[in-house]
């Protein structure tokens, strides 16, 4: 939840001169406990859940609804998935974040608008901003479990 809550840190140039989060130079971000914590009323604007044990090839479904905006600006969809990987020189149990929306776009973790798959790393990221008004579906897909079956947890939050 402290992941999914971080804001981006500001470098001395615009565009930072240390990219878009997640980066080297600054993580995620900078902990903003605001946007971190999930209160209750806020379960249509934010939320998490643990999940799994996922074995190899499966994949487990979260329903978010973003809401028509209300004057103001499109949305950002920001989704978290952490997992706490087996010791090894590599990653042993990889995890997909996929977040779709109804008419078919999807964006993968830590992979911006690319349609690529992260296989280096137990947190997965993805921030859309202005995402489109309806349902979305956020897919935790087990690509490759050489271990145990994996389990997880999921962060996400409408702002």
């Amino acid at each position: 939840m402290l992941i999914n809550g971080a804001v981006e840190l500001p470098g001395q140039y615009t565009p930072s001169e240390a990219g878009p989060s997640p980066n080297n130079s600054s993580g995620f971000g900078r902990v903003d406990l605001s946007h971190s914590v999930v209160l209750p009323g806020d379960d249509e604007r934010a939320g998490f859940k643990e999940g799994g044990p996922l074995d190899q090839g499966e994949q487990e479904l979260l329903r978010i609804r973003i809401p028509e905006r209300d004057g103001g600006p499109e949305p950002t969809l920001k989704v978290t998935l952490v997992w706490t990987d087996p010791p090894g020189a590599a990653l042993q149990n990889d995890l997909d974040l996929v977040v779709q929306t109804t008419d078919g776009r999807e964006r993968h973790g830590n992979m911006g608008t690319s349609a690529g798959f992260d296989r280096a790393n137990n947190v997965e990221q993805v921030q859309w901003d202005d995402i489109p008004v309806g349902d979305v579906t956020v897919i935790v897909r087990a690509h490759r479990i050489t271990r145990f079956p994996q389990p997880y947890a999921v962060a996400w939050r409408i702002s």
